[in-house]
C-alpha cells in the first residue's frame, strides 16, 4: 500500500468522523487488511530496529535525511581491549521516485588520535513500491589516514519485507532479508567476489533479531528502538561466530536519525 492510498484512508476516516455518518469502520468499506495497514501507518514508531549486522543493505538515505553514530568492539590484535568508531551521513535524491545518494563519513577509532583516520562510503539505491529496495555501494571509497590504503569494497545487494501471516502467530511477524555480492571485505580472501546475506525477525515494531553473513564471517545480534519518539536504534551483538579467520568478538552501537 502506498503513501497515496493510505493518506486517503486516512482522510476518509477523518471525515467519516466528523460528519458522524458511519456507524462503523465496516461501513466506509475498508478491508480488514487496508484497516490493518491504516492503523500500522498511523501507530508506527518514528524508527525501525536494524535489520543487519555488518552485510550492507539496499535501503538507504535520501534528501531531508542524516543519520550519526556510536559503536565499538573487542579486539583481539590491539593492545587495547576495546577500540570504537564513529558515523555521520545524509542522502540526496528521492529513492522512491528516481535514486538517491547515501554519503557517509567514518571515522575509524575513537581510542587515539581522534579523527586523524577515516573513510568514505557511497551507496546509490532505489526503493520499489512493494517496499524492497536496489543498492549498488562503494565501502571504504576514499579515505585519509592510515585508512587511505584500504581498498575500496563494491557491492551489490537487493532487501526485501515479508509480512508474515498474523493468524498463525499471537501477533504480526516482519521479515526482513538481504541478500548481495560483493568484493574485498564481503568476500573470502582468497576469493574475487563473494555472497552475503542478513535475516532480521521483527516480532515488535521497537526490536528484532538478526543473523548475518557478511561474505567472511557469521554474527547474530539484537536491535532495539528503545523510545516510541525518539529516533534512537540501539545493536548489540556476537561477531565471527564461527571464528573462521578471527576470534569471536562483541560489537554494539547506537545509531540517531535525523529528518529535516
Amino acid at each position: 500500500m502506498g503513501f497515496r492510498l493510505t493518506l486517503s484512508l486516512a482522510l476518509a476516516l477523518a471525515a467519516a468522523a466528523g460528519g458522524a455518518q458511519a456507524n462503523s469502520i465496516a461501513d466506509l468499506g475498508l478491508t480488514l487488511e487496508q484497516v490493518r495497514a491504516l492503523n500500522a501507518q498511523l501507530t508506527a514508531p518514528i524508527a525501525a530496529p536494524g535489520i543487519a549486522f555488518g552485510s550492507p543493505t539496499a535501503y538507504g538515505a535520501g534528501w531531508g535525511q542524516s543519520f550519526s553514530g556510536i559503536g565499538g568492539q573487542t579486539v583481539s590484535t590491539a593492545q587495547d581491549d576495546v577500540d570504537g568508531s564513529a558515523l555521520l551521513g545524509f542522502g540526496l535524491g528521492d529513492p522512491h521516485r528516481y535514486l538517491a545518494l547515501e554519503a557517509a563519513m567514518n571515522v575509524v577509532s575513537l581510542t587515539e588520535g581522534l579523527g586523524q583516520d577515516g573513510n568514505w562510503s557511497f551507496k546509490f539505491h532505489h526503493t520499489f513500491s512493494d517496499r524492497s529496495a536496489l543498492a549498488l555501494g562503494f565501502h571504504e571509497a576514499a579515505g585519509w589516514g592510515d585508512a587511505s590504503d584500504t581498498h575500496t569494497s563494491t557491492y551489490a545487494a537487493y532487501t526485501t519485507v515479508l509480512e508474515i501471516d498474523p493468524a498463525a502467530f499471537k501477533r504480526p511477524l516482519t521479515l526482513a532479508v538481504t541478500a548481495g555480492l560483493g568484493d574485498e571485505r564481503f568476500a573470502d580472501p582468497d576469493d574475487d567476489l563473494g555472497a552475503f546475506s542478513s535475516v532480521a525477525l521483527s516480532w515488535h515494531r521497537q526490536s528484532s533479531v538478526i543473523l548475518d553473513f557478511n561474505g567472511r564471517e557469521l554474527g547474530a545480534a539484537v536491535s532495539a528502538v528503545p523510545f516510541y519518539r525518539i529516533p534512537l536504534v540501539f545493536t548489540a551483538g556476537l561477531i565471527n561466530l564461527t571464528e573462521r579467520h578471527a576470534d569471536m568478538e562483541f560489537a554494539a552501537g547506537i545509531g540517531y536519525l535525523h529528518s529535516f
